[in-house]
């Protein structure tokens, strides 16, 4: 094993922890929800109860049979009725509001994990900026290294690495400067930056070939700024689920080439079966037995298996597993392809 590999074993062992941390994580919030829907659901029904038990001993003091014609009596009898749907729909009030509160969390939480990536990147940008301004040998590729950091001053800045990136500029063009040190900080360092930039593009324009200074890739994954999500491509069919969840899932891969088809119980019976449809052109078919109702799981896994196709059964109310999945499922599926075609 060489230091190439062992740099890679490192960055895969720190990329499974980190995982693991994060699975940890929305197993809680899991749990949380749990204990939230049930608190959720004791509230409204405790609230209920109590305007139902006011409501009908008013109701009691109006009999009908003296009562019968009573305005009161009937605006009663109508808020009674209110209540006892609101309490036939309780539970899946108390559900929707803990969904919510999950998936708020969940968001938090991968903005919080995505942040955490976007420093790493930028702190490893930082490095491959001040190495291929160290490498620079003349003055005019020295300067002209400018307009390749012109373009990174806000991730920079991000990190509060632009003085040290600008800084090191200007030693390195002083350093192979024959009129002495011509770099001199002008205003702020971003200022001093525009400034330098503006010479070196008025060095280029004076000469054929310019030097084109870019940072290599060294010290970050790759030269894309990170997303989990964006190199994932293929077809995702899944069943189960709800509209919030569909949103929430949707958004994370925005950037990502996946064709995403997804249906629920609510979408109605006719359009399950053409999500059946899209089965046999699959590469990942999943379906959340958290919310599938039990005649759309029984028919999409019917389908599937028919076809040779064995989907993913999530059991979830939330979207961090159920992108997990959808990760690892896409991941496994071009590995075979990429071996299918070796």
């Amino acid at each position: 094993m060489n230091l190439e590999d062992l740099g890679e074993l490192a960055s895969s062992i720190e990329s499974l922890v980190a995982q693991a941390e994060l699975e940890i994580e929305a197993k809680r919030l899991e749990k949380q929800r749990d204990d939230y829907y049930q608190q959720a659901l004791a509230d409204l029904e405790r609230k209920l109860n109590g305007l139902l038990e006011t409501v009908q001993g008013a109701l009691a003091k109006l009999p009908l049979e003296e009562f019968a014609d009573s305005p009161t009596r009937r605006q009663l009898e109508e808020r009674e009725s209110t209540i006892l749907e609101q309490l036939e729909l309780a539970p899946k009030l108390a559900e929707e509001k803990a969904d919510l509160q999950l998936l708020l969390q969940e968001e938090r939480l991968l903005e919080s994990r995505n942040a955490e990536r976007m420093r790493e990147w930028r702190t490893g940008l930082k490095q491959d900026l001040l190495e291929m301004i160290r490498e620079q040998e003349d003055f005019f590729s020295a300067t002209d290294a400018a307009i390749a950091l012109k373009g990174y001053v806000d991730e920079l800045k991000a990190i509060d690495g632009l003085d040290e990136v600008v800084e090191a500029l200007m030693d390195q063009i002083n350093l192979h400067s024959e009129e002495g040190p011509v770099a001199k900080l002008r205003g702020t360092h971003e200022q001093t930056l525009t400034f330098i930039y503006n010479k070196a593009m008025e060095n280029r324009s004076r000469v054929d070939r310019a030097p084109d200074v870019q940072p290599r890739v060294r010290h970050r994954p790759s030269e894309k700024r990170p997303n989990p999500y964006a190199y994932l491509e293929g077809k995702v069919v899944i069943f189960g689920g709800h509209d919030r969840l569909q949103t929430a899932v949707k958004n994370r891969l925005r950037d990502s080439k996946v064709d995403l088809q997804w249906y629920t119980a609510q979408d109605g019976v006719n359009l399950a079966q053409q999500g059946e449809s899209h089965i046999a052109s699959a590469d990942l078919v999943v379906i959340v037995t958290g919310y599938a109702s039990h005649s759309l799981t029984e028919k999409a896994i019917h389908s599937a298996k028919k076809l040779g196709i064995n989907p993913e059964m999530v059991n979830t109310t939330g979207m961090t597993k159920l992108l997990e999945v959808i990760e690892m499922g896409l991941k496994t599926q071009l590995l075979r392809k990429r071996f299918h075609t070796a």
